[in-house]
């Protein structure tokens, strides 16, 4: 029987595990996403028209079709348009209209195309069914703008046929002198990686061509693919040893391929195409969910073995397929049984470290090789205590996890340095303050004699959001319940810990190595998810997961972020934001996959704002890449076909488009670098600035003011993540309109401090930063800039608000990963 998904399990994972036999992480962690097939009239040009589609069995009304021939780039780097290509309807064309954001223009019609003629015939129109439009507008902000092209029958109906970018070359340029004046910050770069897998099949074709006017010094594109080292391997023959170059259309699991990709496959495209590339590591719970394939998959071969597998608080296993018979468009993943994670498991630590590394070496011999194309690598993703099963089900109850859960807590065997041969020396993981068994009988209320009998708890008050009775302790609240819990988020975070030095020992920079784990907001009403790994816990499984626990000693902490958590709408129980709590643990972050989809409302499309402030939080977070879902995924042409997937779609999506403005926005800005754009055309946002002095109205990519006596104090959003020695400048510029005459900047560590003045400049739109000294490494909170304007002045604009890096703030390196900033 298939347990219930209960209410308190979508709270961890946001619906992960309600979609996981639907399609969504069955499909991208093991296999291709495919998008809908699209119909030849919305992708043939003139030049080769496809021969008309069959009418339907019941005659619609049919919209004007057509195609923009030229230019055929979707990206337009000038000033100035023009436009060539063909429109047709029925009913004859009304007119064809360029629309530039908010702006419409009617271009010429009625001219000669005798080749669209010959290929549609039967349209009113032809053969003068061509249209061309010619434009200037240098009058433009620099930013992205939006060129639409729709052609409109005489019955109203109107089409989209045609989507382009026009960019000013002062766009792209805009901040390029800071970036000469200080080269050094050139090697920070931000990359956008699109998940692809199949790479060898075509599924990361015209990645490497689709974004060329939109890179920059700084802003790079690349991929990310994952490739699964402990299922690509030569076979039982041979011991399950990795093979980096796994025959993908070799052996089979039933109709599917055991593997769309092979390691060697993946680096052979990235340098064929001078892409860069994201490699995902991933021999966790999704490496072998496809199929049961033990001749080929450690995992699956492992887990034939009970006592390598995590059991529930009942001491059972369960069958890998027990999600088998979950209703979806796609058989159920295989989450039933999971590795244990305990350091008594000599088996599974061997093999996985063994072929692990192996993968990691052939890695390193590559970056050493082509250091500009290894972005990075990324560990097992969902490394958790299994949540996927639902119906109360909680792990890890496998008696190698009892054994270590008692040694933790009295601080003896791998804690005491005297684990034996295989098990790590865990001293620097010791429990703080080390238990004795009177002790853990007070915080358990048992009366265990001998440590053999100490257990986990394992009844829990409040579990499922049942009531919790009259008198009793919720589990969340329960001094030993928190024990426990804190035991397994260690557990979790010492595993990510061991891959993490195990790759890092094979020659690939801590820089370049991210853990994999999901902060997923919950739903309304709940706790959310850890932020150490003491201490506070949610009222739901925690299933191990913290941000602190996902920070490994030798790398960075990566996540998984959909819905509210992507678009930094998590707030956490410190009162900070998701993206601030991450940035104060470790300033080379990555999120390692994303989408702004909610999955708990998988099949509603995210609107522009999602994507918008989930590219805005992550650049002004000390976020180094984002993996987007997903390249072969659906297409935003087909967003109206009945088999479109939100939650895998980004290409010709308001996701892309948002990345698109950031892009620009962004174009030469190192890494570490705020910025404020206060939206983009066609999206007015304020980006959370208030003012204490003055008005602000919100404009599509600035914000208008109004003085106040000559002043407008803007105060900038809260819980920002400031490290006074590593920014020094500060730009307010606008466009166009009255300039300020003088600038003052204002920072507090804490809302509710007093404001210290920090610069101030004359008749500039610079400001020199001094931070007080007093302050050393604390992490300001909040700025704020005074704009003293000409006493006539009744109206301004601000259309850029930046913050800079010092030349010298990154020259002693990263902080390194795993040492919390300050104010955690």
């Amino acid at each position: 029987m298939t347990p219930k998904l209960p209410r308190w399990f979508i709270g961890i994972l946001g619906a992960i595990a309600a979609l996981v036999a639907v399609e969504f992480y069955a499909i991208q962690k093991y296999g291709r996403l495919r998008a809908p097939e699209p119909t030849p009239a919305a992708v043939t040009p003139a030049a080769a028209p496809a021969a008309p589609v069959p009418a339907p069995a019941v005659a619609q009304p049919s919209a004007p079709e057509g195609w923009l021939d030229t230019p055929a780039d979707e990206a337009i780097v000038g000033t100035k348009l023009a436009l060539a290509g063909w429109a047709l309807a029925k009913d004859g064309i009304a007119r064809v209209e360029v629309r530039v954001d908010e702006r419409t223009y009617q271009a010429r019609i009625g001219l000669p195309r005798e080749d669209v003629a010959k290929e549609k015939p039967g349209f009113p129109d032809n053969p003068n069914g061509g249209f061309t439009f010619e434009g200037d507008f240098g009058d433009l902000a620099p930013m992205r703008h939006n060129v639409t092209v729709v052609a409109i029958g005489k019955d109203g109906r109107e089409a989209v046929i045609a989507r382009r970018s026009l960019i000013p070359p002062a766009a792209m340029t805009q901040w390029s002198a800071l970036l000469d004046e200080r080269p050094e910050l050139a090697a920070r770069r931000f990359y956008f990686l699109m998940m692809t897998s199949g790479v060898a099949l075509g599924g990361a074709d015209e990645i490497a061509e689709q974004y060329v006017a939109y890179q920059s010094r700084t802003q790079k594109v690349g991929m990310s693919v994952p490739v699964l080292y402990m299922r690509t391997t030569k076979g039982a023959q041979h011991d399950w040893v990795f093979d980096p170059d796994f025959p993908i259309d070799g052996p089979k699991c039933g109709d599917r391929r055991i593997a769309d990709d092979s390691l060697d496959g993946v680096l052979r495209y990235a340098v064929a195409k001078r892409l860069p590339v994201n490699v995902i590591l991933n021999g966790g719970i999704w490496g072998d969910a496809s199929c049961d394939s033990p001749a080929w998959d450690l995992n699956d071969h492992l887990e034939q073995d009970r006592a390598n597998v995590q059991w529930d608080q009942h001491d059972k296993e369960h069958p890998d397929d027990l999600m088998k018979d979950v209703p979806g468009s796609l058989p159920g993943p295989q989450l039933g049984r999971s590795l244990t994670y305990h350091v008594y498991a000599p088996k599974i630590r061997a093999y996985k470290k063994r072929n692990l590394q192996a993968a990691a070496k052939r890695l390193a011999a590559f970056y050493r090789e082509h250091p500009d194309l290894l972005v990075g690598v990324t560990l097992d993703a969902d490394t958790y205590m299994n949540p996927f099963l639902g119906g109360g089900y909680r792990f890890d109850y496998n008696p190698g996890m009892l054994r270590q859960f008692r040694e933790w807590l009295r601080g003896t065997g791998p804690y005491a340095g005297r684990g034996g041969p295989g098990v790590p020396d865990l001293r620097s993981f010791r429990r703080p303050g080390s238990l004795t068994l009177a002790q853990v009988n007070a915080l358990a209320r048992k009366s265990w004699t001998s440590w053999d009998e100490v257990e986990p708890p394992r009844e829990l008050v409040g579990v499922n959001s049942l009531k919790v009775p009259e008198g009793e302790t919720p589990f969340w609240l329960d001094p030993w319940y928190l024990e426990w819990d804190a035991f397994r988020k260690h557990v979790v975070h010492l595993h990510y810990v061991e891959l993490a030095d195990w790759v890092y020992a094979m020659g690939i920079p801590a820089d370049r190595i991210f853990t994999a784990q999901a902060f997923t907001a919950p739903d309304p009403g709940l706790r959310p998810v850890s932020i150490k790994l003491r201490g506070w816990t949610p009222d739901y499984d925690s299933a191990g997961v913290s941000i602190e626990g996902s920070v490994p000693r030798h790398g960075h902490l990566g996540t998984l972020m959909y819905g509210l958590s992507a678009q930094d709408r998590h707030g956490m129980a410190n009162g900070r934001g998701v993206y601030s709590n991450i940035a104060r643990y470790d300033d080379g972050w990555a999120i390692v996959e994303s989408n702004a989809t909610d999955l708990k409302m998988p099949r509603r499309k995210p609107d522009y704002e999602a994507s918008y402030r989930m590219f805005r939080s992550i650049a002004n977070y000390d976020g180094r890449q984002i993996a987007l879902m997903a390249w072969n995924g659906s297409n935003g042409l087909f967003e109206n076909d009945p088999d479109f997937v939100p939650y895998t779609a980004f290409r010709n999506t308001d996701s892309e488009r948002a990345m698109k403005d950031s892009m620009v926005a962004r174009a030469d800005l190192p890494r570490g670098s705020r910025l404020w754009t206060f939206g983009a055309a066609g999206f007015a946002s304020d980006d959370g600035w208030t003012t204490s002095r003055g008005t602000l109205s919100e404009g599509e990519g600035y914000i208008g003011v109004a003085p106040d006596r000559g002043v407008v104090e803007l105060v900038s959003p809260p819980d920002q993540v400031l490290r006074p020695n590593r920014l020094d400048l500060a730009i307010v510029r606008a466009f166009a309109g009255p300039k300020p005459r003088s600038i003052a900047v204002h920072a507090r560590l804490e809302q509710g401090d007093r404001w210290t003045e920090i610069g101030r400049s004359q008749g500039s739109e610079r400001v020199a930063l001094s931070w007080p000294k007093a302050w050393g490494d604390a992490i300001a909170s909040q700025f704020r800039i005074d704009l003293d304007y000409a006493p006539d002045v009744a109206t301004a604009r601000v259309d850029r608000v930046l913050l800079y890096p010092a030349r010298d703030a990154y020259h002693s390196g990263q902080a390194r990963a795993g040492k919390p900033g300050a104010n955690p």
